[in-house]
């Protein structure tokens, strides 16, 4: 029973995750625009376009990783925490992660030498918080994958042995 409540609490977690990101990328444009027309005056220029775009792509990784999270925590809620999907989807986590660190510090670098967007606090620091974030999360979802996969061996062989 506490396992049950507890698998839909992250469940309700994870669907509230997607849909505060999917509701801020619909929003980011809007707070963009708002934001270069108040604060720095800038009207004649497609900037919060470019960047709503650079944005996107950004997050297109992310909210991948977050669907796949979303079938991870569908699977443990219906009680089959064995399942040949895990593994699957843990990989696949594992390279949205990995592509999250080339898609962002490639952004980033078309925003600099394209548009001349640099800022030091706003450009480096995010590229290397990121980058280890997104490289940390992608060994562990990597790692845990292959753990699940002996895991799964080791079941199936002691389910034949019985």
């Amino acid at each position: 029973m506490k396992k049950n409540i507890s698998s839909k609490i992250l469940n309700n977690i994870v669907l509230v995750g997607i849909i505060l990101t999917l509701l801020s990328l619909i929003l980011t444009p809007l707070a963009l625009t708002a934001y270069f027309k108040s604060s720095l005056e800038i009207t004649n220029t497609n900037m919060p376009t470019i960047m709503s775009i650079a944005i996107y792509i950004c997050a297109i990784p992310y909210v991948v990783s977050l669907f796949m999270l979303k079938r991870l925590c569908k699977l443990v809620a219906i009680n089959n925490p064995f399942s040949e999907e895990i593994p699957k989807n843990l990989k696949k986590i594992s390279i949205c992660a990995f592509s999250e660190i080339f898609i962002f510090n490639f952004v980033v670098i078309i925003l600099y030498y394209c548009y001349d967007i640099y800022l030091y606090a706003i450009t480096i620091i995010p590229v290397v918080i990121v980058s280890f974030v997104s490289l940390s999360i992608g060994f562990l979802a990597l790692v845990l994958s292959i753990l699940f996969n002996k895991v799964i061996e080791i079941k199936d062989e002691n389910d034949k042995t019985i």
